[in-house]
């Protein structure tokens, strides 16, 4: 009990963090205007990916890195596209727009100069051995050089879990099949018993009480990366709604597109007429593999210093931040964005001979908050030696995407398509 009391107390710090974070991220900028001049020749510091990490990235180098140098942002998507919503947007209808938040806003306060976009795909990396100048290819065979390069290139995978398009209007228009699928079956099986299952399942059962709705997990416990208490709340809310649970199995899915079922690894047969899989989401560390294979650990995370420099010491001048690191730690934007800060200091710092800071994740980075049904949501809080979790009203059915929006400078929900 004492220790819960204890983490209570401690939930303070991170909220006058953020409010000193949201401080610097207003000021910062403003500030570096006074000082920083564009010039014809920048020097760049590349960034591949502007998601949570590669957007920060950005945005916290374009608000401090020294005349003479910029930050250039690749990235292959024309909007940013915001995760944590999918699953509920794969189950109602009306939001799907709210998903893609336009890019620019967010590094509109920046000084003139301090940063370019590249809306490419980053085909390959090459650094030369004798000056240490690295380059990237883009999908159109143009090459931009670096001196410093940040991979926030996250991971790829399939509704709900990822966007697997490039385009707002792809991605909605695979966000209103999802909805068309399931308002059409009977019979719905979702595999996957982590945090975008557990939501689709019960956002599924929420919504359409009629269907079954069964969930099959190859592990004993839900949510196995968090605390034991959620993953048991969680499974009450599961039952509580009339979702099917199946643990401990994994799924074999008939080959015969004629039979609607699917076949569990005990043999045991479920009706099956839409099969969603929420696993399988897969670091993008193919740019690193290829000049530094020992930098990518056998999941296909990029292995990194407490720096965040990759682990290949010849390659100083890369970083690498957000859910495509190698790091015992709950990825979410969150983390993602105190990754960012850490990369972003300490390029600044490199180019000022300074010496680099270490980053340690921290407890309150992996809070969670998971919805369960569309008007429930548990929140999860650990320290490592306490462990809260408080069931609260969800109200929103777009949960919290307004404050994304807001975060990021945009105005919601509205895309005026002006881009970078």
């Amino acid at each position: 009990m004492l220790s819960k009391i204890i983490l209570i107390f401690k939930i303070f710090g991170p909220v006058f963090r953020q409010i000193a974070t949201l401080l610097k991220l207003t000021v910062g900028p403003r500030l570096h205007r006074l000082s920083y001049r564009a010039v014809e020749h920048p020097r760049n510091v590349v960034v591949i990916g502007a998601s949570f990490a590669g957007y920060h990235t950005a945005r916290c180098l374009a608000s401090s890195l020294p005349t003479g140098y910029r930050v250039v942002v690749i990235e292959k998507n024309s909007h940013f596209q915001l995760t944590w919503v999918l699953p509920r947007y794969s189950v109602v209808s009306g939001h799907e727009h709210k998903a893609f938040i336009p890019y620019g806003s967010y590094l509109s306060p920046t000084p003139e100069g301090s940063y370019h976009w590249i809306k490419d795909i980053a085909a390959k990396v090459q650094v030369s051995d004798e000056d240490q100048i690295g380059k990237v290819q883009l999908g159109s065979w143009e090459e931009v050089e670096f001196d410093y390069l940040v991979l926030a290139t996250g991971a790829s995978g399939s509704l709900p879990s990822r966007v697997p398009v490039d385009t707002k209007e792809e991605g909605m228009r695979l966000l209103i099949a999802e909805q068309d699928k399931l308002r059409a079956a009977m019979d719905v099986v979702i595999i996957g018993g982590g945090a975008a299952g557990i939501e689709l399942a019960t956002d599924a059962k929420s919504r359409y009480p009629e269907k079954n709705v069964t969930l099959v997990h190859s592990r004993n416990t839900l949510l196995s990366r968090f605390g034991p208490r959620i993953g048991e709340e969680a499974l009450k809310e599961l039952e509580i709604l009339g979702v099917k649970v199946v643990l401990g199995q994994r799924v074999n899915v008939s080959e015969d597109v004629d039979v609607k079922k699917i076949t569990l690894s005990s043999g045991e047969t479920v009706a099956c007429d839409y099969l969603v899989n929420c696993t399988g989401q897969r670091p993008n560390s193919t740019l690193i593999q290829s000049i530094s294979p020992t930098s990518v650990s056998e999941s296909g995370h990029i292995k990194v210093r407490p720096t965040l420099q990759i682990a290949n010491t010849s390659l100083n001048q890369i970083y690498a931040a957000g859910d495509v690191v190698d790091l015992d730690n709950i990825k979410n934007g969150r983390a993602a964005v105190q990754q960012a800060g850490i990369v972003a200091e300490n390029i600044v710092r490199s180019i000022k001979s300074q010496k680099q800071r270490e980053y340690q994740p921290q407890w309150w980075e992996g809070t969670t908050k998971l919805p369960v049904g569309l008007k429930k949501a548990l929140v999860w809080i650990s320290d490592g030696s306490a462990e809260i979790v408080m069931s609260t009203k969800n109200k929103a059915e777009e949960l919290d995407s307004l404050k994304v929006w807001k975060f990021f400078g945009a105005k919601p929900y509205v895309d005026e398509e002006k881009g970078c």
